[in-house]
């Protein structure tokens, strides 16, 4: 038995291919991980019989299909297969996150579209000085034991940083980053080694800094006596100091917190209680949840102030919302998509270059920014020194990088208490909801506390 095999290859993004004749179990072995594809054509070589004159040589049928197999297997390289081929002189990245989440139905795939999006604009402009990113995307399918395994992935395979992380489970994911010296550049900051870990980098300041920016717009738009609404839970409970923060160095007072019960079938009870005592009102709830909130608060006075954080205000939930979202109060850590600007529309050029049926909200737009800031940071530092140790080293001594008007500049060297010591970012945009789309208050980046 003898084969022929076709192997397509890259070779520093340049795909080429092979046909090789060897047995075929040695072909099997020697290509059972090709690059894109490889695939065996088998067939049978006569002898000639001693009787006749002439040789008759059978031609296995399969061969006169190799040109059309070429064609087809040329077609079957996909762009993702490029990506995931690193070129020797490349810069490996990887982004760890919930692509995928049968159990909690909460998938977020845009985050990783955004961070591709980024990653595909940096190398279309030459790289980062000249040398090409690689990214490797992890799904860790909302289980901590997929995490883990991303995260040990990324010390095996020479990652010099993860960015963008979209993962439930910072709590193993950076442990593992952290013994092999790996930076995690703006990933959602969700669990407490997320607030501080020594290679934790945020862009933003999480549920805590956006709590607290929207108590202190509450202040700002002129509200006297806040209180905040929140679900019965552990995490809704602690949004109270985050509350209580936002209203440092303002003369408004807190006037409590309202739990709501996860399950309560009815928030009209809960809306009625919290203009009691208050004339603005924050929320600090899921999406679903606030929207719930918002409808039964314009039943109860349609006329005081709501303010929220933006991951409790998506552009679904505004629209669903309708009428009763005109008015609300957004505290947000990026610029607003909706508001435009330089940043933004670099941003919805790539992603619609790269991945134009993806979601276009604030965690691919985070994304995008965490790409972003590591190009800005490293592109001053000579391309053959950059490694996990220098990106760490780099990414600790920064002061005032900007990457546009999306992102307040951020600055690694200030030096803050715990539990939120890398919390570096704790200024908000202030925006409200005006026909159908967030729009900013004022263009001003203001700073919040995150302890009262």
């Amino acid at each position: 038995m003898r084969c022929a095999t076709v192997a397509m290859c890259s070779t520093r993004g340049v795909l080429s291919w092979r046909a090789v004749p060897t047995s075929c179990a040695v072909s099997r072995k020697r290509l059972r991980r090709p690059i894109c594809l490889a695939t065996t054509i088998r067939g049978r070589m006569h002898r000639p019989k001693p009787k006749r004159k002439m040789m008759k040589i059978v031609t296995p049928k399969p061969l006169f299909l190799l040109p059309l197999l070429l064609l087809f297997l040329l077609s079957g390289c996909g762009d993702g297969d490029q990506m995931a081929q690193a070129p020797d002189d490349s810069i490996k990245l990887m982004f760890i996150g919930q692509i995928t989440d049968t159990a909690n139905a909460t998938p977020l795939p845009e985050a990783a579209d955004g961070v591709r999006a980024a990653v595909a604009a940096i190398n279309a402009g030459g790289g980062l000085n000249g040398r090409p990113l690689t990214l490797e995307i992890c799904d860790d399918r909302a289980d901590a034991n997929e995490a883990t395994k991303c995260a040990r992935r990324a010390a095996r395979e020479g990652i010099v940083a993860t960015v963008g992380n979209s993962s439930n489970f910072g709590n193993v994911i950076l442990p593992v980053l952290e013994q092999a010296g790996i930076a995690s550049i703006g990933h959602n900051p969700i669990s407490p080694q997320d607030f501080s870990s020594p290679v934790a980098f945020p862009l933003q300041g999480g549920s805590p800094g956006m709590v607290a920016g929207a108590a202190n717009m509450l202040a700002d738009q002129g509200a006297s006596r806040i209180r905040i609404a929140a679900v019965d839970s552990p995490a809704g409970a602690s949004s109270e100091a985050f509350a209580k923060a936002g209203l440092v160095g303002t003369d408004s007072e807190f006037a409590g917190i309202t739990l709501v019960p996860i399950g309560a079938p009815d928030y009209a009870i809960y809306a009625q209680s919290i203009f009691q005592d208050s004339d603005g009102v924050l929320i600090g709830m899921n999406a679903d949840q606030a929207a719930r909130m918002i409808t039964a608060l314009r039943q109860a006075d349609p006329d005081k102030p709501i303010a929220v954080t933006m991951a409790a205000l998506p552009p679904a939930t505004i629209e669903q919302l309708g009428q009763a979202a005109e008015g609300i109060l957004v505290s947000t850590p990026f610029r607003p998509i909706t508001a435009g600007g330089e940043t933004i529309e670099k941003f919805l050029a790539g992603m619609a270059k790269t991945a134009p049926n993806a979601r276009i909200n604030g965690f691919s737009l985070q994304g995008w920014l965490a790409v972003q800031t590591f190009s800005r940071a490293m592109e001053s530092l000579p391309v053959e020194q950059i490694s996990a140790q220098s990106v760490l080293t780099r990414m600790n001594s920064l002061n005032q990088l900007s990457v546009g008007d999306a992102l307040a500049p951020l600055t690694t060297t200030d030096e803050y208490k715990p539990p939120f010591n890398r919390l570096f970012n704790r200024k908000v945009l202030f925006g409200v909801v005006r026909n159908g789309e967030i729009r900013l208050v004022d263009e001003d980046w203001h700073q919040v506390s995150l302890v009262h």
